[in-house]
């Protein structure tokens, strides 16, 4: 009998959730993040370019993606300065696209992005995480305007 209750208590206790629980991404809080690191960052808006064959593959059963993939890409935009996304900004890069558990950070190519890129003394990076955070696609004019706020009068209040 005690077998019997602890096999129906087994089938109906909780099961852990896998999910991934994230903070909604927000252009203020990711200026304030990358203006605070210790690396240099470059806030750039533009058309990425990129092989997405080379994307990890999720979903795939029994296997865990990579924790880390090396893409190369290329934005083709501008850059943001006091003046506001102005500097023209042409450069290669490489995305470097992030799995926690099943769950991997994405991209398109051709798609427009407010990137948040590292500058590194090979070049440029972009990390592209599952809570995202770094890149914004399509983003809305008010986005711009707001991360151009945070540059150029420290004012990082999101518009409501």
């Amino acid at each position: 009998m005690i077998r019997l209750l602890a096999f129906i208590a087994a089938l109906i206790a909780p099961v852990p959730a896998f999910a991934l629980s994230c903070l909604a991404p927000s252009v203020e809080r990711s200026y304030a993040q990358f203006d605070a690191a210790e690396q240099t960052y470059v806030v750039a808006h533009g058309r990425l370019t990129l092989n997405t064959a080379r994307l990890p593959k999720v979903g795939i059963a029994g296997k865990k993606p990579p924790r880390k993939t090396l893409i190369p890409a290329k934005l083709r935009g501008t850059s943001l300065s006091k003046e506001g996304f102005k500097v023209p900004f042409e450069q290669d890069l490489t995305l470097e696209v992030l799995c926690i558990n099943v769950w991997c950070g994405s991209a398109q190519n051709g798609e427009d992005i407010l990137a948040f890129l590292r500058k590194d003394a090979d070049g440029y990076a972009l990390a592209i995480s599952p809570c995202g955070g770094s890149a914004f696609g399509s983003p809305e004019p008010a986005m711009l305007k707001q991360v151009t706020q945070c540059m150029t009068q420290g004012n990082c209040k999101a518009e409501r």
